[in-house]
């Protein structure tokens, strides 16, 4: 994200860190379109590193429509958010790389991930809007605070990124109101 980031900010980033990224993802992917990913090198994947693969990937350009964005769906898709896991982490990067997605894959995500972090939001007493600690070495770590960052992020990826792979719309899918600014009344 930082070198999107800066790319899109007019920072100039030196060559060999794009490329760098992606050979590190490149030693960490398995899968037979490479879509799944690893901590470290030789180590079998999981959904959270294959998750937060594919959003490195998106960002650094290479991670759009085909094969190995396909793949990654469907594992993160197979251990998608459920209520015999909690593990804010993993949910947030598989949102944000789901959104980037799009199609079905992504409204079946977006429709379990949505219900299972509202569904554990605290409702009542000192600790109501926020969210207890997750199952993952990080809530425990992170706590109350961190995860409760985490799944704001989560709910509000589409209001807070834009889609990397789709067309801008030529026309406004809803008509645009002008409001215009009422005279100030006197208030004697």
């Amino acid at each position: 994200m930082a070198l999107k980031s800066a790319k899109v900010a007019g920072i100039a980033v030196p060559a060999t860190l794009p490329g760098g990224a992606l050979t590190w993802l490149g030693k960490v992917s398995s899968g037979p379109a490479h879509g799944l990913a690893s901590y470290m090198p030789g180590q079998p994947p999981t959904p959270t590193m294959t998750a937060e693969a594919w959003v490195c990937r998106q960002f650094l350009g290479v991670g759009g429509p085909g094969a190995t964005s396909n793949e990654a769906a469907r594992n993160l898709l197979d251990h998608g958010p459920g209520a015999d896991s909690y593990n804010l982490y993993y949910w947030y990067y598989g949102t944000l790389a789901m959104y980037q997605h799009g199609g079905a894959p992504w409204t079946r995500w977006n429709n379990l991930v949505r219900d299972q972090v509202v569904r554990r939001q605290r409702l009542d007493g000192h600790r109501a809007g926020s969210w207890d600690p997750d199952d993952s070495d990080y809530g425990a770590k992170g706590g109350r605070i961190y995860c409760t960052a985490l799944a704001a992020l989560t709910l509000e990826v589409y209001y807070r990124f834009l889609r990397l792979y789709d067309e801008p719309e030529a026309e406004p899918a809803l008509p645009v109101r002008r409001f215009t600014r009422s005279p100030a009344r006197d208030p004697s």
